[in-house]
């Protein structure tokens, strides 16, 4: 489906639902962020070759993207609901987040819908069942517990965790089922499972979560099997099996975050491995006026055997720490201007031969807009 047939879609869709608003609730939203600055590195880590570009970007704070969601009273006490979700690229306007990698990966472009595309039936008392393309546990886990949010250019733990790590990408999963309990005391849990479909094997994961007051701690677990054939599964076909324990603290003052993870990578059928990481992390938002002091360090390490990559490829396969601070200064409810300082630095065993580890670092700076629609 083309962006045109999409919106027009949309559009009639929420039109439609006028006629009937006291049975059904459309809603058409997104998130604009654009940023510029001086970058370098790969979002997947720094290698000793890199060079600085200056360039202006899409998807600083947040992913470019937008959407529709509705629900439906179906008395009872039982709803419907949907949504329907694009990332864009609001610097070319080019849809998704990323072009297709050739051999040997192979993966596809992210297609349309690759944000969200589900059908859920559910209640209070009862929970929700999501059908569909649905965002994992694991990165909902990430991005609710910790100060940059679902940033994948500037949070650390979410660049150590699922950019150029063996978990590379995977924040959403196709062909899922999802169930979402009620929350009871402040105690939630979630599992889903995404069908194989002749893609290798599935996807499993559970998310339990308890926040109550100033207090909030999830524990989230996924075991991964399914080759990706698009972005929205990811860009590594490698199994993997991984955990991530996080907390947070509101002082108000000041709201303090952690995670520990792990994250094992068992490479694939043809080309087995047993590579073990460990990652871990420290952010905090301080409010100061109409904006918010941001910081967050995180690193990824591993102290097992990793095999050499060519010198050009993104860096950190022995380990990759990230630091960040910035400043978000909030216009309007909808509206923030920000700005952003990170070092990444990496160690990675590269080619050619004789292998080594050579260490790498790198500062990016950049200014950017957010806007919420």
């Amino acid at each position: 489906m083309n962006p045109r047939t999409s919106f027009a879609a949309a559009a009639l869709l929420a039109i439609a639902s006028g006629g009937a608003a006291a049975q059904m609730n459309v809603t058409l939203y997104g998130v604009l962020d654009v940023v510029a600055g001086r970058f370098k590195g790969a979002p997947g880590g720094v290698n000793a070759q890199d060079k600085p570009v200056h360039k202006l970007d899409g998807g600083g704070l947040s992913t470019s993207h937008w959407g529709v969601r509705g629900s439906e009273d179906l008395g009872g006490g039982l709803h419907a609901s949907f949504e329907l979700a694009s990332f864009m690229r609001n610097d070319s306007g080019s849809v998704g987040r990323s072009d297709a990698l050739p051999a040997p990966v192979n993966v596809a472009a992210d297609p349309y819908w690759s944000r969200a595309a589900w059908v859920a039936l559910g209640s209070a008392s009862l929970g929700r069942l999501r059908l569909g393309n649905v965002t994992t546990l694991m990165f909902f886990n990430s991005i609710t517990s910790n100060a940059f949010g679902d940033s994948t250019m500037f949070s650390p733990i979410n660049l150590v965790t699922f950019i150029g790590s063996p978990q590379a990408g995977g924040t959403g999963w196709t062909n899922s089922i999802v169930y979402d309990s009620p929350q009871l005391s402040g105690f939630g849990f979630s599992a889903a499972r995404s069908m194989a479909e002749a893609q290798g094997g599935h996807n499993s994961a559970l998310r339990f979560s308890y926040a109550q007051g100033p207090w909030a701690v999830s524990l989230a677990w996924q075991d991964v099997k399914k080759n990706p054939l698009t972005f929205s599964d990811g860009t590594s076909a490698n199994n993997t099996r991984s955990w991530q324990l996080a907390a947070s603290y509101d002082f108000q003052v000041i709201k303090v975050f952690t995670h520990l993870g792990r994250l094992d990578n068992k490479g694939t059928e043809s080309a087995p491995q047993d590579i073990s990481y460990r990652l871990w992390d420290v952010s905090a938002s301080l409010p100061v006026g109409v904006g918010r002091v941001l910081a967050g360090y995180a690193q990824r390490k591993t102290g097992d055997h990793v095999g050499p990559v060519p010198a050009t490829a993104a860096g950190g396969n022995l380990e990759r720490r990230v630091l960040t601070v910035g400043y978000d200064h909030f216009l309007s409810k909808r509206t923030d201007l920000y700005a952003m300082l990170m070092n990444d630095k990496t160690r990675t065993n590269t080619l050619p031969a004789p292998p080594s580890a050579r260490s790498a670092g790198a500062t990016s700076a950049a200014v950017g807009m957010r806007h919420r629609f």
